[in-house]
């Protein structure tokens, strides 16, 4: 099926390079938001609607597309999902709406699960289980986590030099190097895993009902201030409507997409809170890039510039935590390591957000994210499906799925945002009260401010106003630097509590089980 010689390094890297571009075919285009908003001229909500709905096309389609991937040749498949992305991602260079736009990344994103189950297929044959376990997920998550941020850099940085339209091309390439890759490693056109096809298309149209109103709830939760809003609480309300709906539906189905009888397997249960716990903690990192964009004013390449520093984290500790799962150290060890290094990445920020904050200021702690990152994300991915027969594996890749990315990374980010704006408000408040005429150094500040109007011309009162309204924007400064505070100590509490409770009950004092190949650790 492969040309090369078998168990070659070249054909190895070959294989994962052709993973990337699925990988990353949305990531490319991160920072080119503002530019594509100004583009279209649409509100903000809608925006922010044409963000998520690709992303929550991606997570909905998994279950099919792993259905998909053993059915059609792998040859044939990457060869169609490198032709089709390239169709869809210039198509949305030519929408003329957002809602178009919308749709060709949608499809771009659909056809990327396809290509990433596509591309993982001849490495699970070819390097495993000999190859062992924790070396793939390893290998797997250094390579995809390292090309987000390498891919998110340059995308800010070429979007900067040039505009936009930048992403498109360069994804365009990307995928053009996969289809010619593929044309060089697949010589046959087999699908090697092949079962008779069954899906079930009710849970799936349940699962995408709701993923639909967790897409609402993550869009407009927070502009509709959550339950002062009857909507948004007849949507939360809904959710375990459906969720009930689907436990009988899953009770008279004999292979429910997501089987509740994987959550009799107590590590499933514990992964799934720890996935959702992970993208917690990670879900801070749009708090900087918001904090480095809106109140410091950096551009988008300097915020971009984070990813260089997640990606030295990730290139020291990948490495490392996966060489600590090959060699059986205990879980603990390494789970204990990932929270520390969340821990100090959150407490260092807690002391530096402070007046005259500078983008190097950012930059060691973000080492210490991705430190963090390398040292949990594996752990998390083979704990999960420690000792889960392959029947259930879809099941709890779903699950983890859905912790991680659909109720921490998204709906989590949106309920971050209003703790931010919610502090700041209290903070605001609180620092607002305290300007009155027996504050002797804001009544000092008032008055200094207000001769240099003076002197530059103004009337007393255009002076007094200025000067009022100057004192007033210092006084917003300093409420959200105080707001950014708040979250990071919180942060850190919530960091640095799963070590003291793993070290107190003796938690994990054993090395990683029996790992089944199916479906692809994503």
């Amino acid at each position: 099926m492969f040309a090369g010689k078998k168990g070659s390094l070249f054909t190895l890297m070959g294989l994962y390079i052709l993973t990337i571009p699925f990988f990353n075919g949305l990531n490319v285009t991160a920072y080119d938001n503002s530019q594509i908003l100004g583009h279209f001229g649409e509100s903000a909500t809608i925006f922010t609607y044409s963000i998520y709905i690709p992303i929550f096309a991606m997570l909905a389609f998994m279950p099919l597309g792993l259905k998909l991937g053993k059915q059609i040749p792998v040859r044939t498949m990457i060869l169609s999902a490198g032709f089709l992305s390239i169709i869809f991602n210039t198509a949305s260079l030519f929408a003329d709406s957002i809602e178009w736009f919308t749709f060709w990344r949608s499809l771009l994103a659909i056809v990327s699960v396809i290509g990433i189950f596509a591309s993982m297929v001849p490495i699970l044959l070819k390097y495993n289980p000999a190859f062992n376990m924790a070396l793939l997920y390893g290998i797997l998550q250094f390579i995809q986590k390292g090309s987000q941020h390498v891919y998110q850099y340059f995308g800010a940085y070429f979007t900067s030099f040039y505009n936009w339209t930048f992403g498109i091309y360069f994804l365009n390439f990307n995928f053009l190097v996969c289809i010619i890759l593929a044309w060089y490693f697949y010589k046959a056109d087999v699908a090697p895993m092949k079962t008779k096809f069954q899906f079930d298309w009710r849970g799936w149209i349940i699962m995408i009902l709701f993923f639909t109103i967790i897409l609402f709830l993550s869009a407009e939760g927070q502009s509709r201030n959550w339950f002062d809003d009857p909507k948004i609480g007849l949507a939360a309300g809904s959710l375990f409507v459906i969720l009930a709906v689907y436990l009988i539906h899953a009770r008279f189905t004999s292979d429910p997409i997501i089987d509740p009888e994987v959550y009799k397997y107590k590590n499933v249960v514990i992964g799934a809170f720890m996935m959702f716990y992970i993208g917690v903690m990670n879900g801070t990192g749009s708090v900087i890039t918001g904090y480095m964009t809106n109140v410091l004013g950096f551009d988008s390449v300097s915020g971009a510039g984070t990813h260089l520093a997640l990606l030295i984290g990730l290139c020291i500790s990948i490495p490392l935590s996966t060489y600590l799962l090959y060699k059986r150290v205990y879980l603990a060890t390494i789970w204990i390591m990932g929270f520390a290094c969340y821990g100090l990445y959150h407490s260092i920020l807690f002391f530096r957000f402070y007046p005259g904050i500078d983008f190097s200021d950012f930059f060691l702690p973000l080492i210490f994210k991705g430190l963090g990152m390398g040292f949990l994300f594996p752990i998390s991915l083979l704990y999960i499906s420690e000792g889960v027969p392959p029947k259930l594996s879809a099941s709890r890749m779903m699950s983890g799925i859905i912790a991680q990315a659909i109720f921490a990374g998204l709906l989590g980010s949106a309920i971050l945002g209003t703790l931010v704006s919610n502090f700041n408000v209290q903070h605001k408040t609180g620092l607002s009260q305290q300007l009155t005429e027996s504050n002797q150094l804001a009544q000092k500040q008032l008055v200094n401010t207000k001769r240099n109007y003076l002197f530059m011309g103004l009337s007393e009162a255009e002076a007094q106003k200025k000067a009022e309204k100057s004192l007033s924007g210092k006084t917003s400064q300093a409420s959200i630097l105080l707001a950014y505070k708040d979250i990071y100590l919180m942060m850190s509490a919530i960091c640095f509590l799963p070590i003291f409770i793993i070290l107190l009950f003796k938690l994990w004092r054993r090395p990683i089980g029996r790992v089944e190949l199916e479906p692809i650790p994503i």
